[in-house]
């Protein structure tokens, strides 16, 4: 099911509404509709109520706790959180009336009630694994908590800032831990198959969770261990072939929506001010001796859904001669996006994220094609990018790594990320889907991980 263009879904007065937002594509997973938020966000605070009410509901554990409390005691960073909730609610109140009895809950038209609410909501979420559903909010319930509000002005600032995201890091820590344990599957009940949010549903099958996956249906969990195992599910044997000739083809390394293309990537720009608008430097890290591989090369940008594919492979046969984690934000948008008020798209800031998000770098030498850069970016919650096994964690002045095709090389975990595939200047000619990569956003499926990206000239 394919979205509307943006000019589609504006009214009047340039805003998203409920009437006007139309269906979304379920792969397109950073929310994107005021109504896809809206309609994670309502029933959440309904349950919380519903709790609150019957004596039910649990204390907010250690790790929230104690980040209420480094907020509380920290007067800035109080100041910015209570901004970003007011501003947020502002931004729904301005909605026409019709949206916001549509959206409202609790007697009123708020995202988030208060200050208070906002962390028995973090408490709420990083209790339960993520539900599966056909919206954009499919694996990803903390994003669409924050959807409105990230991109406020007091949000830009609090999710640009190293010393708040790293206490927001121990909620995250500590969500991942609990999807690694028994509990986490309790949305792939083979006993109730189809209660909500259950990722063995039939809706979930039909949506391609499960095709040419590896799965046992007979087994509780389908087989697996936790909600983590679930998501890093591999493929079955053959079902991800790698095409071409590896002496001058080079593959796509990840499964793959694509989003953006450039065809003269520049070494330094003003990355924050245009939708795709690149700076080698910063991709990078700051590494120069790096990104000056690639000053005027061609640049390929796609995502991926919280329902695909989420480990990575070596795109091509040769050397791995440099590969690190480099650290970064989690909840940051692009400043000035420029959307107009309301549309918040967090795809939008996709080619931004490639700057300034976590991320994982990998640098190849290939024969022919020289040298080739796969960078893996967490996006949201989406904050692990994990090098595996570490033999393929290449430190500056250390030996190249030998390495095929095909080889795995990494991870990401429990969520939707996007990766760039880097080429330098005329030693690659970019396959059709690649280079109109805007053309095929709204492509119902992904190009398949292992498809030819690019080949080499003469």
């Amino acid at each position: 099911m394919t979205g509307p263009r943006q000019s589609e879904v504006i009214d009047a007065r340039g805003l998203l509404t409920l009437e006007t937002a139309g269906p979304v594509q379920m792969g397109f997973w950073v929310p994107n509709r005021v109504w896809a938020t809206a309609r994670f966000l309502v029933p959440l605070r309904r349950e919380i109520a519903a709790k609150k009410k019957a004596g039910t509901l649990a204390p907010l554990a250690p790790v929230v706790r104690d980040f209420r409390s480094w907020i509380v005691a920290n007067s800035v960073y109080r100041m910015w959180v209570n901004s970003m909730i007011e501003q947020a609610n502002a931004f729904i109140a301005s909605l026409d009336e019709k949206t916001k009895e549509e959206i409202k809950g609790d007697g009123d038209a708020l995202w988030i009630e208060g200050f208070d609410n906002l962390f028995e909501i973090i408490n709420e979420i990083i209790s339960t694994s993520p539900a599966f559903n056909t919206t954009v909010m499919v694996g990803t319930p903390m994003n669409g908590l924050l959807a409105v509000s990230m991109a406020t002005p007091a949000g830009l600032a609090l999710f640009h800032d190293r010393t708040f995201n790293a206490q927001f890091k121990t909620i995250l820590d500590a969500w991942n831990t609990f999807l690694k344990t028994s509990p986490s599957l309790d949305k792939l009940d083979i006993q109730e198959p189809e209660k909500p949010g259950s990722w063995i549903s039939q809706a979930a099958h039909a949506a391609g969770v499960w095709t040419q996956m590896v799965h046992d249906p007979e087994k509780p969990g389908y087989g697996f261990d936790s909600w983590n195992s679930f998501f890093l599910r591999q493929f079955v044997p053959g079902a991800r072939p790698f095409h071409g000739n590896p002496q001058t083809d080079i593959n796509i390394g990840c499964e793959t929506t694509p989003w953006a293309y450039e065809p003269a990537a520049k070494l330094e720009t003003a990355f924050w001010i245009k939708d795709v608008n690149y700076s080698l430097l910063d991709l990078f890290g700051g590494q120069r001796q790096w990104a000056q591989l690639f000053d005027g090369g061609q640049a390929y940008q796609g995502f991926l859904s919280a329902t695909h594919y989420h480990r990575w492979r070596s795109p091509l046969d040769g050397r791995l001669v440099r590969a690190w984690v480099e650290p970064g934000t989690y909840f940051a948008q692009r400043p000035g996006q420029g959307e107009v008020p309301g549309t918040w798209e967090g795809t939008e800031s996709q080619p931004y994220l490639g700057q300034v998000a976590t991320r994982a770098i990998f640098i190849f030498e290939h024969e022919r094609a020289g040298f080739v850069a796969l960078i893996c970016i967490g996006m949201v919650e989406v904050s692990s990018c994990i090098i595996q096994p570490s033999t393929f964690i290449v430190d500056e002045g250390a030996a190249a790594v030998p390495i095929a095709r095909d080889t795995e090389i990494g991870r990401f975990e429990f969520g939707g990320s996007t990766h760039m595939m880097l080429f330098q200047k005329d030693r690659v000619t970019l396959a059709d889907w690649a280079v109109h990569a805007v053309d095929h956003r709204n492509d119902p499926n992904p190009t398949p991980m292992g498809s030819i990206i690019a080949t080499t000239v003469g």
